[in-house]
């Protein structure tokens, strides 16, 4: 006779394997209260530090006025490639750029990421406001980490252009997995990005180009103040509008065409606001307006830099 512990065992049977529900090689990550991400992340650094593998700050302030350099890209891709080949490609060639530091208030390193990714096998190209740091930096070292949380040390600021908030930096290690650049993108193009927006790690989004625009980078305070009212050294970037989802911690990520290209990098996300109501106008009709429609976000801009912005940094080589 089949009883009811006999069709749930069944039934079980019938079911997938809810422990692997994901295909083989993708990565679950850990998130909540109790995790840690940054631990695995601080030790790998403490044993390279002790090892003098870090660049110290000061070395690499001193690199920040190269404005070009010379490098062999990889080929642009032609042949268009299946999402998941895309999400593949973007998660292998990402990586997290940021500083391992510590500020005069402050009692141990901190860990502070953002995004970039390989453009050969051993450079990473990330937003010029990213390495970036406070002016109370007592101890700091630039580094990169990939998505399978290995630590890479930067031995090389090998161009900057603040004003177009592009960075190429080399790491020590020839194993990087690099995108190409490409020039090769139109509004309507499908465009993906993988970053980590907000610490959510491996987030991987898609959308559309939207509208190419020219203007000066919105932060004036990255850019050193004796450039800042020089119309000779202040360039106005070409941005990209896409439809794509980024975030805070997205930054310097690259932003890739179907053919696997990257097509630019996240550097900025601009929400417009509701026009606030005039708190000099008391009238009932005001009154009401401010109680009954709370002001709210209209429109979100999410705006890469293109590609075109890194290559001007680059110098063939053959």
């Amino acid at each position: 006779m089949i009883t009811f512990r006999h069709i749930v065992v069944l039934f079980s049977l019938c079911l997938p394997a809810m422990g692997h529900a994901q295909a083989p090689g993708v990565p679950v990550y850990s998130e909540g209260a109790d995790v840690h991400p940054d631990a695995e992340i601080q030790m790998q650094c403490r044993v390279l530090k002790n090892k003098g593998e870090l660049m110290d700050f000061k070395k690499l302030d001193e690199q920040m006025g190269r404005k070009t350099c010379a490098l062999k890209l990889p080929k642009v891709g032609t042949t268009k490639l299946a999402r998941r080949e895309l999400w593949q490609r973007a998660r292998k060639s990402h990586l997290r750029v940021g500083w391992l530091d510590k500020g005069a208030d402050d009692k141990e390193f901190k860990v502070e990421l953002s995004g970039g990714y390989a453009i050969t096998n051993d450079t990473v190209v990330t937003c010029g406001h990213v390495i970036g740091h406070d002016e109370d930096l007592v101890e700091g070292y630039l580094i990169a980490v990939d998505d399978d949380n290995k630590v890479y040390p930067v031995m090389e600021v090998l161009a900057v252009n603040l004003a177009t908030d592009c960075a190429i930096l080399r790491l020590k290690t020839d194993q990087l997995t690099p995108l190409p650049l490409s020039t090769d993108v139109v509004p309507g193009d499908r465009v993906c990005c993988f970053s980590d927006p907000v610490d959510r790690r491996g987030f991987f989004a898609e959308g559309i180009v939207n509208r190419f625009i020219k203007r000066r980078f919105l932060r004036d305070e990255e850019i050193p103040e004796s450039d800042r009212n020089d119309p000779a050294r202040i360039e106005s970037p070409v941005w990209m509008c896409v439809t794509d989802d980024w975030a805070q911690g997205s930054s310097g990520s690259a932003v890739m065409d179907d053919c696997g290209n990257a097509v630019g990098h996240v550097s900025e996300i601009q929400p417009v606001m509701e026009e606030a109501i005039d708190p000099e106008d008391t009238t009932a009709a005001a009154k009401l307006k401010a109680e009954t429609e709370p002001r709210g976000t209209v429109i979100v801009f999410h705006e890469a830099i293109v590609a075109q912005n890194v290559l001007a940094l680059i110098r063939p080589q053959p």
